[in-house]
């Protein structure tokens, strides 16, 4: 892991710089949330949101309790189905935890940044969503705000991805 801060700041960012590091701090993001997980991705990264620890992490926050809520917000919901994304299962079985949405405004649409935050003050935050590099924090509840404020403004205005919903047969 590529840090750009010292030991004795634990809220300082870290520079994000490999695939590895990413889905390390994904997985510790989602397992310290409490109640609440945002996600934001371009097409739900299948590098990041299929491996093994990332699922087991999201499988872990939906079950640990209850009022948990992962909210996802895409930019195109279609590439998840077709390339039949593991959390769209995870998703299905627990569909009261889980709420998908699509950017359908233009203005948002050119936003193409991602993140995953936790409400416990973790955060991986990329500038530029279809690519690993960026910044992350375990203890930035700040940053947190921030992010999520821009995530509920883009939520607001997003449709629901009904295409999601598992049938009720």
């Amino acid at each position: 892991m590529t840090t750009d801060s010292s030991p004795s700041a634990p809220d300082s960012p870290v520079r994000i710089t490999d695939q590895a590091t990413a889905v390390e701090m994904t997985a510790r993001i989602i397992a310290d949330a409490r109640r609440q997980v945002w996600i934001r991705s371009l097409d739900l990264d299948p590098w990041l949101f299929d491996h093994p620890d990332v699922l087991d992490a999201l499988r872990g926050f939906a079950t640990h309790g209850h009022d948990t809520r992962v909210l996802i917000l895409l930019h195109d919901h279609a590439a998840p189905q077709a390339t039949h994304a593991k959390l769209l299962d995870l998703a299905q079985r627990l569909p009261s935890v889980f709420e998908f949405r699509e950017v359908n405004d233009p203005a948002y649409r050119e936003d193409r940044a991602a993140m995953v935050a936790g409400d416990a003050g973790g955060y991986y935050f990329r500038a530029e969503g279809d690519r690993f590099e960026g910044s992350a924090g375990l203890a930035s509840r700040a940053r947190v705000r921030q992010l999520q404020a821009r995530f509920e403004e883009i939520w607001e205005r997003a449709r629901v991805i009904s295409e999601y919903r598992a049938l009720g047969i």
